[in-house]
């Protein structure tokens, strides 16, 4: 099992990164981090993590699932990333565990897969405004599972995240 982590290159949230990270890592799950660029990405709390590969390098058919970040980093980096929404939605398309947090579920909405879906995110105005102008549902709620995508509010909801991923890769 590989999962790909996606973070924005400085200001992602830390504790929505190393939590999940972590308990997969316990199960033995293989963790492979990708950024816009390759090396030394920076958290918005001090973390600093080298990411294995830049998101051109990434083959979505390599992995089993991807887990995007969020964080201020996240909106200003990864929100209209190409590559990065390419990689989700060739991953969600295919029925593999998508899984956004914080502001991160804005990518997945943008990948188009969360039309019609229920779907939970950091509640912000610029968020609210893409999940309504990409037909996604808004649930105000820890975590929302809509069939294989996994979406989380915030970094207190790190724990549940990562618990209710891993119930699914099961």
């Amino acid at each position: 099992m590989k999962i790909l982590f996606a973070i924005a290159p400085d200001r992602f949230l830390d504790q929505e990164y190393t939590v999940p990270k972590t308990a997969f890592e316990e199960k033995g799950i293989e963790c492979v981090t990708a950024s816009t660029i390759q090396g030394t990405c920076y958290g918005m709390h001090g973390e600093i993590v080298e990411s294995d590969l830049s998101f051109d390098d990434v083959n979505p058919a390599d992995y089993d699932g991807i887990v995007i970040i969020g964080g201020i980093g996240c909106q200003d980096y990864l929100w209209r990333c190409e590559k990065l929404i390419d990689i989700t939605n060739a991953l969600g398309t295919a029925g593999k565990i998508t899984a956004g947090i914080c502001l991160a579920p804005i990518v997945i909405a943008e990948a188009g897969l969360l039309a019609g879906k229920n779907t939970t995110a950091l509640d912000t105005p610029a968020s609210r405004r893409i999940l309504e102008l990409d037909k996604a549902v808004f649930v105000n709620e820890p975590v929302v599972v809509s069939g294989n995508i996994i979406t989380a509010r915030m970094p207190q909801d790190a724990k549940v995240f990562a618990d209710t991923i891993l119930q699914h890769l099961a």
